[in-house]
């Protein structure tokens, strides 16, 4: 059941589930731009000995969090690069998904991130997230909490959020974390989602080492 849960949100980064919608962005990608994204993605070294994953052939579809409260328009914006690695720890129960945007320009950048960061972000994520597990027998979504990154000059703007979900284990309520990471750097924006046990303080910690070592290999 534990593994369904972290399967379920590891699909979950931002980009999500792909539909055709008029708002969505434009995709023209170029090698120039693809090779930007792929630098800009978590490696297994970067995380030590016992990980597995890496770069994914085929990354998800772009598809933002989709929800009655937020839906801005992004049709005449345009991304030009996209990649996204996908990392596990095996019997630690954590599992890493690292996706990189590129778009035609830092100002389409800017305006894609600050109408994402709206004060319904959260409750979108919350929304996506609830579709997500609906099948999974038990979940139940707990209040989302806003999480602090520390001090990042590198970041032109940076955002975590956590969804905890707990779920019935025999008599027992094992409640998993599912950490957000948003990030922008220029043109070129992050997103992070890491996936744990809620009691594991060292979550935190490894969130804020990617979001520096990825923000530092965004080049400029």
């Amino acid at each position: 059941m534990r593994r369904a849960v972290v399967a379920a949100f590891a699909a979950l980064v931002v980009t999500g589930v792909a539909l055709a919608d008029p708002l969505d962005p434009k995709v023209k990608y170029n090698d120039a731009d693809q090779a930007r994204a792929k630098a800009a993605l978590l490696t297994r070294s970067d995380l030590g000995i016992g990980w597995t994953g890496g770069t994914l052939k085929t990354p998800s579809s772009l598809k933002q969090p989709i929800c009655p409260q937020l839906r801005p328009n992004y049709s005449k914006l345009t991304i030009t690069g996209h990649a996204e690695a996908v990392f596990d720890n095996g019997n630690g129960g954590v599992q890493v998904t690292s996706d990189a945007e590129v778009w035609k320009n830092e100002k389409q950048a800017a305006r894609h991130m600050d109408a994402l960061l709206k004060p319904a972000l959260p409750t979108c994520i919350r929304y996506s997230l609830l579709k997500t597990v609906g099948g999974i027998d038990k979940a139940v979504l707990l209040k989302t909490q806003k999480q602090e990154l520390g001090k990042l000059p590198a970041a032109d703007s940076a955002v975590s959020y956590r969804v905890p979900v707990g779920y019935k284990v025999g008599k027992q309520t094992v409640v998993v974390a599912s950490d957000f990471l948003l990030l922008r750097k220029g043109r070129t924006e992050i997103y992070v989602n890491v996936t744990g046990p809620s009691n594991d303080a060292a979550l935190v910690a490894l969130e804020k080492r990617i979001a520096k070592t990825l923000l530092a290999r965004v080049r400029s």
